[in-house]
């Protein structure tokens, strides 16, 4: 089922919680909604679901107005982030409990439940826990169980407000993976609310990045990672090391360095900003050439295959960190308190007075 978000508004006394949000969510997609708190995320997915109700604007499912329709109608799924299970109930009585109080017209028989939730115990790896309580289950084996409860009742559409939130980051991770492969073997259109950057970019098809009750932008993982439209994107999309300096004709002096611009060949002298990702930084231990600038290694942390570095840069600049594989920081044989050159593989240039930062 498609979901077409049409100029939604909602305010909340004076707090604007959304400000005209068009958005169009395709049939079978798993698409995140990510931003910081208060962004306005988790709001448009509870008027997805009818459990809010919009100032203005449509939500529109396979091309029927649903805006004024209950939740029941809509035939959605919801998953919160603390599970919301019955805690007197087996997990088998859990995912059943959806079937079993519906109409007596439209309520499958004993026998018909009985095979779905057998079914659904199955997809979520759950069989041998049907008649466990859910005191006697994991964090993670308990968000299992919600999933397959909003998914008894065959939704058309399926909304998670911070599913993992409430996990530690190992079962965070693999439950990341179940979800996607649950995903993609029980084909169901899917709306995600997350805060969190690694989980939209490791499972969503797109990504919908919000910030004070707007869009900023939309597309898939690699398009908002590596061609953010706007500093907020940048910043809030992994870590991130930004170069205060000056565009004049094409070029960016950063420091010792200028770099190519040509976004910007028209553009004369005027303070910019250039956003660089720690592993876009190329370190030597001579400055081959032009284009480096001079740094001391303040600290290494060489934990697993990445090493992390945290570099003062000796013209008096910003700290810098930088990401290296271990194989290269062996060869370099760097070490704490060591002077080494530096330069941007890749980098994006903003103009402070063109963005509200």
């Amino acid at each position: 089922m498609s979901i077409e978000i049409s100029n939604i508004t909602k305010s909340f006394d004076s707090f604007k919680a959304l400000n005209g949000i068009d958005l169009k969510i395709n049939t079978g997609e798993l698409v995140a909604l990510l931003g910081p708190s208060g962004s306005g995320k988790t709001t448009l997915l509870r008027i997805i679901a009818g459990l809010e109700t919009p100032d203005a604007g449509s939500i529109i499912f396979d091309g029927e107005d649903n805006t004024g329709k209950s939740t029941q109608d809509r035939k959605v799924g919801f998953v919160f982030q603390h599970y919301a299970l019955f805690r007197q109930m087996t997990v088998f009585e859990n995912i059943a409990f959806g079937l079993k109080v519906r109409p007596s017209k439209f309520r499958p028989s004993k026998e018909a439940i009985n095979k779905k939730v057998s079914e659904l115990l199955s997809l979520v790896k759950m069989e041998e826990l049907a008649k466990r309580y859910p005191a006697q289950l994991s964090g993670g084996q308990r968000q299992r169980i919600a999933l397959a409860r909003a998914l008894a009742v065959e939704p058309k559409v399926l909304l998670l407000d911070e599913p993992f939130g409430a996990l530690d980051a190992k079962v965070r991770k693999d439950l990341r993976r179940w979800l996607r492969k649950l995903h993609d073997e029980y084909p169901i259109t899917s709306v995600f609310v997350t805060h969190d950057q690694e989980e939209a970019l490791d499972i969503a098809d797109r990504i919908v990045i919000f910030n004070q009750g707007k869009i900023e932008q939309i597309g898939t993982p690699e398009e908002v990672y590596d061609n953010p439209v706007n500093p907020f994107v940048y910043n809030f999309l992994g870590n991130v090391n930004l170069f205060h300096g000056r565009v004049h004709n094409g070029k960016i002096e950063l420091g010792a360095i200028k770099l190519d611009v040509p976004e910007y060949a028209a553009t004369s002298n005027k303070n910019a900003i250039s956003y660089i990702r720690p592993h876009d930084i190329e370190i030597s231990l001579e400055p081959h050439g032009d284009g480096y600038i001079a740094v001391e290694i303040a600290f290494i942390r060489a934990v697993g295959p990445i090493v992390n570095l945290e570099l003062k840069r000796l013209d008096g600049g910003e700290f810098i960190e930088a990401e290296i594989s271990k194989d290269i920081y062996r060869k370099l044989e760097l070490k704490e308190n060591q002077n080494v050159f530096i330069r941007p593989k890749d980098f994006k240039v903003f103009i402070p007075d063109d963005y509200i930062i």
